[in-house]
This record gives structure tokens, sequence and C-alpha cells, in this order.
């Protein structure tokens, strides 16, 4: 609840929290001053009234002496009648030493009925909210001016009082309590038209003080909402012009700041303009220089697989020669021939292959594919060459379906070469071909037990011209482009190729591309 509270007020502005401060703060001290204030009056009022009421008994005490000794109150009548001329004297009377009344006028209250005095002077002798009950003794003064020998001198004279009966007042305090009253609402009255007159003042006082300090917020406000740098006006109170003065500072570096950026800002657009122009030109060069080698190394491969293919064609025919005639020492040189004819003629297909991959040349023929059959040639060509490094290999079928529509060319060439690769970097281990699918896929595993792929080697495998071992006395050889084509062909058929390798322990290519 106290923090509600303390939210509420810390949403007013400053000036209505001063005015508010101040206004509780003068009605706090104008009702302390008009409490003590009626207070200090109302008692000051009732001493003098109470100061008044014993002087009227002392009065009627004094008129009462002769009265009293001559027993006569036709005499005591004068002094009763002026003491009731006092309006706040409701009853008063005389008794007799004895305490027997001798005249009486009003009404005594029951509560002094029977009440007597026993006084030497003037006292209270009976109070309530109403009242004051006053009694002063009558007394008269005798001389004695005999001395211890019963002889008469005057300079032994002594002056005894002597009580002779009593004047009693009743005195109301009527006219004090209404006196006390008008005093205590003429006091608060001041006091409430005091707090409006300061409340009103403070206002129009603090409402002038504090426009300078509003208009600083609105200036500020301003300048948050539009962005635009706007200065103060440096008026208004000492600390309020110092604030303008440093909102003002602030604005003048946030400007300078702003020039400078958009400076900066201008000369590296400049800059970055250029250098766009020039990496445009770099790489339309680029393009030009990728596709002039496309182009290239695409006319190159074409003309060279016709005389490889025709070295490879008169090699076979001067074999059938050879063996015709006998000379079987010959065969084995024309088999080495034939050999490094067919994997040159391997080299160039690939790097035709890249040259249509990157000038986007590539076909994609789909159509329903046997399952079966693919399989089958995919054995047929690689158990030999899983044969040489005495690998076994293994073929795994889990696939519930026995066709799919891809191009087969595509897929069975991807496969080969990751199978080749796992025959070529394994020796003595094993491969194993794995065949699954899911409704939508057919996932083709490659596992094998070879020399396995470090992390980084994982990262660049699939770029092309990258070899594992790149070095001069490589053990393994190869143009570097089988992975690079294989993952360029999966990715036309809408595929994905990953690889899962530790060094040392083999790797495992996932080859998932979709069934339709």
């Amino acid at each position: 609840m106290d923090n509600v509270k303390v939210t509420k007020l810390s949403e007013r502005s400053i000036k209505a929290q001063v005015i508010v401060f101040i206004v509780i703060a003068i009605t706090l001290m104008i009702f302390v001053l008009s409490f003590v204030t009626s207070s200090g009056v109302n008692q000051q009022y009732r001493q003098l009234m109470l100061k008044n009421a014993m002087q009227i008994t002392e009065g009627l005490a004094k008129q009462a002496v002769f009265s009293v000794l001559s027993g006569s109150e036709q005499n005591a009548q004068d002094a009763m009648e002026q003491v009731q001329g006092f309006e706040s004297v409701s009853a008063a009377r005389i008794l007799s030493d004895n305490y027997q009344p001798f005249i009486s006028r009003g009404e005594f209250p029951k509560s002094i009925q029977d009440h007597h005095s026993h006084l030497l002077s003037t006292n209270i002798s009976v109070e309530t909210d109403d009242f004051w009950f006053i009694t002063s003794p009558i007394v008269i003064k005798i001389e004695n001016n005999e001395d211890d020998s019963g002889e008469l001198g005057f300079e032994n004279t002594q002056v005894a009082n002597e009580v002779i009966g009593y004047a009693e007042v009743v005195y109301s305090k009527s006219h004090l309590i209404e006196a006390q009253t008008q005093l205590t609402l003429l006091i608060a009255l001041v006091g409430l038209i005091s707090i409006i007159i300061l409340s009103f003042v403070m206002h129009f006082g603090l409402v002038k003080l504090f426009i300078p300090l509003r208009n600083l917020a609105v200036t500020m406000q301003l300048a948050e909402t539009t962005g635009e740098y706007v200065f103060a006006e440096n008026t208004g109170a000492k600390e309020i012009k110092s604030m303008a003065h440093a909102f003002n500072s602030m604005m003048k570096v946030l400007k300078k700041q702003e020039n400078d950026i958009k400076r900066h800002r201008d000369r590296l657009e400049s800059e970055v303009k250029v250098r766009t122009s020039e990496l445009i030109e770099a790489r339309d060069a680029a393009l030009t220089a990728s596709r002039h080698k496309s182009e290239f190394i695409a006319n190159m491969s074409h003309e060279l697989r016709t005389p490889i293919q025709s070295i490879i064609g008169y090699g076979e025919l001067v074999t059938e020669e050879l063996e015709l005639e006998g000379q079987f020492d010959l065969i084995d040189d024309m088999d080495r021939i034939a050999k490094n004819s067919q994997r040159l003629l391997n080299m160039i297909n690939s790097l035709l292959n890249l040259a249509k991959v990157e000038s986007g040349k590539v076909d994609v023929s789909i159509a329903e594919v046997d399952l079966e059959g693919l399989i089958l040639t995919i054995s047929d060509t690689i158990s030999p060459l899983a044969s040489r490094n005495n690998n076994t290999f293994s073929i795994v079928q889990n696939q519930k379906v026995s066709t799919l529509q891809t191009d087969k060319e595509k897929v069975e060439q991807v496969l080969i070469n990751l199978l080749s690769n796992a025959c070529k970097f394994t020796e003595n281990g094993e491969i194993i071909f794995t065949i699954n699918n899911s409704e939508n896929f057919i996932e083709f595993i490659v596992k094998d037990s070879g020399i396995g792929l470090t992390k980084e080697q994982q990262i660049y495998i699939f770029e092309e011209f990258r070899q594992v071992d790149s070095s001069q006395s490589r053990k393994f050889s190869g143009t570097g482009l089988g992975l690079a084509i294989s993952k360029a062909f999966v990715e036309l058929i809408n595929g994905t190729i990953i690889v899962e390798s530790e060094l040392g322990k083999g790797s495992v290519f996932v080859v998932k591309i979709p069934a339709q």
C-alpha cells in the first residue's frame, strides 16, 4: 500500500508535490499556532473572570460587615442588588458566623446547599464545569491595647481579625464557555482563511517559479520525441539555469558527434561504393575466368576422351592378337597400358562432370529405378575393388520398397564413388553397404574400417581438388573431385550427404534422397 502511494506521488509534477508539502506544512503550523493561541487566550480569560468573581465576592463581604454587626437585612440588600447586577452572578448569600443564612438571593445548586466554609481568606470552595462557588469571610479588626500586666498602653496595641460571617457567590461560567467557543471558532476561521490565502499565494508563486523548469522539461521531451537537437531557454532560478546550461552543452556535444558521424558515414559510403565497384569487377572477372576455365576443361576433356578411348580400343585389339600369337609376356605390359588408360579416362570424365556442374549444364533425368538392379550393379562393380586390399564387402538391405523415382545414373555414380573410396582407404578391413527407407526417403550408408578422417578434414573433404593427403609423397592417388561431384549430384536430386568419422577408426557416409 505504501509503495502504491509513493508511486502515485512520484507521478505528479515537482510543482504539485512542492505545493502539497508546503500546504500540509502550513496547515500543521497554523493548527499548532491556533491551538496554542486558543489555549493561552482562554486561560487568560478564565483567570480574568475568576479574578473578577473573587473581587465581587470580597466586595460583598466588605459591604456586609455593618449589616451583619447590626443584624439589619435592609442594609445588606443594597449590597446584594449590586452583586446581582453582574450577569455572571447567578446566586449570592451572606451567612452569620454560625453558618446561618442572613440574606440570600438566587438559586443555589443542590450540591452546595449544605456546604460550610472554614476559610480565613477568599477562595474557591467548589468548582464545576458550569460555575465557581466562591466564599469570602466577613471580618472585622479588633485592637487590643493591654499589655501582659493589664495596664493600657498604645505602644503595645495589637490588631486581630475576627470572622463574623461569610459572603458566598455562585459565579456562572456560561459567559466564559461562550467566549471560549467564539474565540476558538474565530481562531479556526482565521487559520482556515490564512491557509487558503497562503495556498493561493504559494500556488501562484510556485507556478511562476516552476515555469522555466516546465519549459526545460518540455524541451527535453521534444528532443526525445523528435530526435532533433533543440536548446532550452537559460532562464529561471540559479539551479534551473545550471540544468538548462548542462542540457544545452549536451545537445551541442551530441550534435557535433552526429555531424562527425555523418561525415564519417559519407566518407565510408563513398569508400564502400569504390570497394563495391572493385569487388564487382573482381567478381565479374572471377566468374568470367571460372566460365572460361569450365569451358576449357569441358573442351579439353572432350578432346582428350577421343584419343584415350582410341588407345584403349587399339590396346584391346593388340592384346587379342598377342593372345592368338601366344606372346603372353607382352600381354602383361598391355594390361598395364589399359589400366592406366582407363585411369586417365576416369580422371577426364571427372573433370568433364565438374565442368558441367559449374556451368549448370548437368541434366537431371528422373525415372523409375529398380532398387534390386541398382544394388546388383553396385555389387558387381565394388566386389573386385574390395578384394584387392583384402577387404570384405557386405550389403545389408532394410528397405521395404523395390523402386524409387530418381536419376539412376547420378545415384549410381555417387554410391560407386563412396564405395570406391572406402575400398581404396581400407586395408584388411570391412566395408558395409546398408540401405534403409522411411516413408519419404531412401537412405544409403557406406561404412568402412579404414584410415578415417580428422575433424578438420571432415570440413573440407567435399571441396573441389581437396584430398586427405595432398603431399607429393601421398600414398593414395586421385584428383580430389569424387566427393565434390558426389555432393553436387546429391543436391541436384534434392538429397543430402553427411560424413561421420574418427581418425584410425573408419568413416560413415550417409546419402539421403527422396523416394519420389
